[in-house]
Order: C-alpha cells, then structure tokens, then sequence
C-alpha cells in the first residue's frame, strides 16, 4: 500500500510539475538567490504554509503562483507546491524537483528541517537526523525514497542525495466540544 501511495503521488506530481518544465526552468532561474530560507516542520508547516490553511489564505500570504492546475498551487519560485483537499484545506506540500537532483526546483527550493535537511542533503545525513524511515522503496536510475509515516515527512533521493521532500500537514486538532451536565441541585425546578 506505501508503494501505491508514493507511486500515486509521485505520478501526481510528475503530472503537475512536469507539465511545464521549460517554462518552470525560466520561472525558476535566479530565483534561489533571492529566496530566503525557510523552516520544515513536518505536519505543522512550510515556511508560511501552516496546517490548516486555505487556499484563500495561501493566497493571501504567498501571493498568485506561477502556476494554477486543477490539484496544485505552483510557487515555482519558490521551489514547491501546494495541494489542498475537496474542501480547499492544504493537505501536502511537495519541495524540491520531482525531475531530479538537476531540476530548476531543487535550487529554488531553500528550506530545512530543525535538523538541517534540506535539497542535496545526503541518505547519511537524512537516517542521522531521523533514523531508519517507516518505509522505503527503490527505483531504476539510483533512486530511493525514505518514509517517516508518523513525522508526516518523506525524502526523494537520486545517487544518495534529497531532491524532493513531500511534508504532510496535519489539520488542526479539532475543537474539544464536549459539554459536562452536572445534576441539578435540589430544589431548583425544570425550566
């Protein structure tokens, strides 16, 4: 089922991501030399993307990305996308290049977890920070992916180095609604 599940979102993105790649090239180019570095949190956040965000807020923080699709925001600029659920609620944040290490989006791409994983960091580096992953698969062409199922975070690696990161975001713990009724005390009457 984890494979699917990577392959199927792998695929997605393939699709929304590759679309444009030309174009994304010249989107991209220069642009991580202006990007600041931003924070990873697994299931809490991306730079200003947080858990819980609407594509209305997304936009009202980050702007109109360079790309729209039917499942996607593109910040190609910034080196990442963001694809929300049915109901418009950020769900995924998808960082680095699917393409490769060599992808423009690997180089747009500036953020880190707390433990400094970032685009290019090593498969050393990655089981360091977080240890063995959940799950993990191979493919042809030196590429592996390494899952943290509970940290919500999974790595993309070609020749041993991150080009994608997928970070789950988590929504918000609902809102405890629970109500305590306490007996009535005697003598008060039923309204």
């Amino acid at each position: 089922m984890h494979i699917r599940m990577f392959l199927g979102t792998a695929s997605t993105l393939l699709v929304v991501l590759g679309g444009g790649c030309s174009e994304q090239q010249e989107q991209v180019a220069g642009s991580s030399a202006t990007n600041q570095p931003m924070a990873i949190e697994p299931n809490v956040s991306v730079g200003k993307v947080r858990a819980g965000m609407t594509v209305q807020q997304v936009l009202a923080e980050l702007g109109e990305p360079q790309r729209k699709t039917a499942s996607a925001l593109e910040y190609t600029r910034l080196g990442f996308a963001i694809l929300p659920n049915s109901n418009g609620v950020v769900q995924v944040v998808m960082c680095g290049d699917v393409t490769g290490l060599n992808g423009p989006l690997v180089k747009a791409f500036t953020g880190h977890t707390k433990e400094g994983i970032g685009m290019k960091s090593t498969r050393e580096a990655v089981i360091k920070a977080y240890g063995e992953p959940t799950g993990s698969q191979t493919f042809p062409g030196a590429l592996e992916s390494l899952q943290y199922g509970p940290l919500g975070i999974t790595f993309t690696l070609e020749g041993g180095k991150v080009h994608h990161i997928i970070v789950r975001l988590r929504d918000r713990q609902p809102v405890d609604r629970s109500v305590t009724l306490e007996p009535a005390e005697k003598g008060e009457e039923r309204r």
